[in-house]
């Protein structure tokens, strides 16, 4: 059990050989497991920790767009927080660089790496703040040379361009020499604790949050606060009853993740979730399906077995 809940989420912009914007794909995430997403792992406190993907990116018949994204949780205790270091880095299956970055709690700074032509370069560089308790590292990909980190909420990235016949401004291309397609190994490494890695196109938030708490959390990391270098757009998040601290048990804002039938397929998806925790009912994919009707009439009718009239009846109307 990971002791944690969140939602799905694939952002981005366009396909890389397209102008079709990403879709976000927003879903709850069990204690054990995580819906649609490939890893969500209890990592109990260890300092080094690397998973490499059984799928390689560059898989569109399996992933349907390039959106993925990474997340490493960990812990900063009063004894270290103001020395810990922080250090993730994506790498092609021959060990070689794709994008990285340093966090060093001293100096309040973080570096972030690419290769070149004549090897590893700095990228950008910056400030940043660390505090006591628990801390949280993103790296999100939206295309194979558009992808930046995100820690404790605050974007380690700046920059935007230009982009296509739309000429829709986009955040700055990562000029490294291997694209994130070329990728297939993702590391993370602490000096304090690592508690916590999940990866897949989706996003995922602290256990134990009420539904507010998760929404107001999720929203910080947001394009909403974050703007381009943001993880998700902040209205696919976890749908709450209103006045309450309670999940909706039908979860209808949820895109379509790798299980799509095309990375052109829009149609959102709804599951059935536990209203006070926003659990996935039973741990079971089955009880995550295609809206296929405008109102889902087919999504309330699964979902009555995760329905509390009581926690409802709670609510305020919006």
């Amino acid at each position: 059990s990971t002791g944690s809940s969140g939602i799905n989420a694939e952002y981005g912009d366009s396909q890389y050989i397209s102008t079709m914007k990403f879709l976000l794909v927003v879903a709850l995430i069990p204690l054990a497991g995580a819906l649609n997403c490939e890893v969500d792992k209890a990592l109990d406190g260890v300092q080094e920790y690397s998973y490499t993907l059984d799928v390689a990116p560059s898989d569109l018949d399996y992933w349907k767009t390039y959106g993925l994204s990474f997340q490493v949780y960990g812990n900063f205790t009063a004894d270290n927080v103001n020395s810990a270091t922080v250090e993730a880095g994506y790498y092609t299956e021959e060990g070689d660089l794709v994008y990285s970055v340093s966090i060093d709690c001293s100096a309040a700074t973080w570096t972030s790496y690419i290769t070149e032509n004549t090897g590893k370069a700095v990228f950008q560089s910056g400030s940043v703040t660390c505090t006591e308790g628990t801390w949280d590292l993103w790296l999100k990909v939206s295309q194979p040379y558009r992808m930046n980190w995100i820690f404790n909420a605050a974007a380690l990235q700046s920059g935007t361009e230009t982009v296509g016949y739309r000429s829709r401004t986009r955040p700055i291309k990562v000029t490294t020499k291997y694209g994130a397609h070329k990728a297939r190994t993702f590391t993370g490494s602490t000096t304090s604790s690592l508690d916590r890695f999940s990866f897949g196109k989706c996003m995922t938030w602290p256990g134990g949050l009420t539904c507010p708490d998760a929404r107001a959390w999720t929203a910080a990391r947001s394009t909403t606060s974050l703007g381009l270098f943001g993880a998700y757009d902040t209205i696919f998040g976890a749908t709450c009853v209103d006045g309450t601290n309670y999940y909706q048990n039908v979860q209808a804002q949820v895109l379509p993740d790798e299980t799509r039938t095309s990375g052109l397929d829009m149609r959102k998806f709804c599951c059935c979730v536990d209203m006070t925790t926003g659990l996935l009912y039973n741990n079971d994919r089955n009880y995550c399906i295609v809206r296929s009707s405008y109102n889902g009439e087919e999504c309330s009718e699964m979902c009555e077995v995760t329905f509390e009239a009581d926690k409802f009846a709670e609510g305020t109307a919006p």
